[in-house]
């Protein structure tokens, strides 16, 4: 056994949670370690949807990452729902689901494989930041005494390793062993009677326009349809399980459904296959002392929308900086709770999305059109599109809940600015304080602004934005707008009130 060696922060699990975490640590300057139990990545996509507020974090990280993904992915409009009654009379929804009003750079789907997703993340830690993934080591036993956590380690040929850590961070799936060695209690329920299964396959003679993700609907079926960008098309099928044969060939179930809705289709080579039960988890408590629950060790939903590896990837966000923070005596440890305050509601709200679509779609009932009509004619489908999309989560109080306009607790929208665009120039690991005009500050105003910001170079960046547009601005009145490491809102007041930023960072900062 190698003796005990100290670090910061150790990550259990390298999938998308874990590997947006280690990113963002790097980019942070805080030293961790990152393992995952299998020998290497895997080869298969789960996950094949990369949302609008993904794709704006990205923008925050890095540009070259973003192009990446941009480069490599389909931008889909939306959903097209293909519905088909028991007497083979074919109609459909064109669009279903409607991505293309988002209030974003990013109006559409990203249709980008998991495997590419975590690999593109894997590029960058390595090539930026010099730092990899130790596979194939396993976590086998934590203890947690005080404000220190002794793990074991072992690789493929049984050697341990003892680390001593600070924080401990369980991103290791949704069967999370580090959750359950540590009785983690979780609530929630399977999706009764429904089985899933995926099938990654070429197929041809497909007749729909190939840029759309497509939902076929029918008596005691649902396939999902989606073109993939190395050219096969992934099928997603939910079914009653009295109707779910376990020894049927996969090939020739998603066949028989595919005729029902398209002429000319012919199943081609099978690329990867997979089945399962579908579930709902959520964990009662995201962190226990120093150890954190991030992605699927948290949160388990519906497949429906494709919002799981997004809340995994947003989970890793919002406790990145935190960490950091805390960890280079930016802030005090009490920071580090607001991570279970912000991303449960979320976790909730993401199962309560995927569950409404899971509801209405893929509960393999729906046949008839006329339910989805109605939804999108009294806007309820165009809500759903936004929470999908991770745009519609925010993290404010009940008391601001309901108000219009920005508000604390909000995601801070790519604005265009005279300089550029307002991510691209936040793209650092430090708060924004952004200080927008209508007109042009004086030099009364730069002098005073100057004065108050010099205490906190360690966790502050200011941005002057002169004529600014109005959604940086209060009615018309000049704003300061304070902007977390994440792109969420933390402070607005008037522009010269400093007292409002003096109050804030003596309540949040240790600077």
């Amino acid at each position: 056994m190698h003796s005990t060696r100290q670090i910061p922060v150790l990550i259990v699990g390298s999938g998308a949670a874990g590997t947006l975490l280690a990113l963002e640590l790097a980019r942070h300057g805080v030293e961790f370690r990152c393992v995952d139990r299998l020998p290497q990545p895997s080869h298969y996509s789960r996950a094949v949807t990369v949302h609008a507020r993904t794709l704006e974090m990205l923008a925050r990280i890095d540009e070259g990452l973003l192009q990446r993904f941009l480069a490599r992915g389909i931008h889909s409009p939306g959903y097209v729902m293909h519905y088909v009654d028991a007497a083979g009379t074919r109609r459909e929804v064109r669009p279903g689901l409607d991505f293309t009003q988002l209030d974003s750079r990013y109006p559409f789907l990203l249709l980008h494989g998991q495997d590419d997703t975590e690999a593109h993340l894997r590029t960058l830690l390595q090539e930026r930041y010099g730092r990899s993934t130790e596979w194939g080591v396993t976590c086998t036993h934590v203890v947690q005494t005080g404000d220190r956590i002794i793990a074991t380690l072992q690789d493929g040929d049984g050697v341990e390793d003892v680390v001593e850590c600070q924080y401990l961070i369980a991103c290791d799936g949704a069967n999370s062993r580090l959750r359950q060695q540590l009785q983690w209690e979780q609530d929630g329920s399977e999706y009764a009677g429904t089985v899933l299964q995926n099938l990654d396959i070429h197929l041809q003679g497909f007749p729909d326009d190939p840029d759309w993700v497509h939902y076929c609907m029918g008596p005691a079926h649902f396939v999902m349809v989606v073109k993939l960008p190395d050219g096969h098309f992934r099928l997603l099928m939910s079914q009653p399980a009295d109707k779910a044969a376990p020894d049927a060939v996969p090939e020739q179930v998603f066949g028989n459904i595919l005729d029902q809705h398209f002429d000319g289709v012919h199943l081609g080579e099978a690329v990867w296959h997979s089945r399962w039960g579908s579930r709902i988890h959520l964990a009662r408590h995201y962190r226990k002392g120093n150890v954190f629950l991030a992605g699927d060790a948290a949160h388990v939903h519906s497949t429906a929308g494709g919002q799981g590896m997004n809340c995994c990837l947003q989970d890793a966000y919002n406790l990145g900086w935190k960490l950091a923070y805390v960890l280079q005596g930016k802030a005090p440890a009490t920071l580090l709770d607001s991570y279970e305050q912000e991303r449960k509601p979320i976790g909730r709200q993401v199962i309560a999305a995927a569950s409404a679509i899971h509801t209405l779609f893929m509960a393999g009932r729906n046949s008839d059109p006329a339910e989805l009509l109605a939804l999108r004619a009294s806007g309820q489908l165009q809500s759903l599109v936004a929470q999908v999309s991770g745009l519609g989560y925010h993290y404010r109080s009940e008391a601001t809940a309901t108000l219009p306009g920005l508000q604390v607790g909000d995601r801070l929208p790519d604005l265009a600015l005279p300089q550029g665009s307002l991510y691209a120039l936040s793209r650092h690991p430090r708060h924004v304080l952004v200080l927008a005009s209508a007109g042009r500050l004086s030099a009364a105003a730069r002098a005073l602004l100057t004065q108050a910001l010099a205490p906190y170079g360690a966790v502050l960046q200011p941005l002057t934005v002169e004529q600014a547009p109005a959604a940086l601005l209060d009615a018309g009145a000049d704003q300061l707008l304070l902007v977390r490491p994440d792109g969420y809102l933390a402070l607005r007041a008037p522009l010269l009130d400093t007292a409002a930023l003096t109050a804030y960072a003596a309540e949040h900062w240790l600077c």
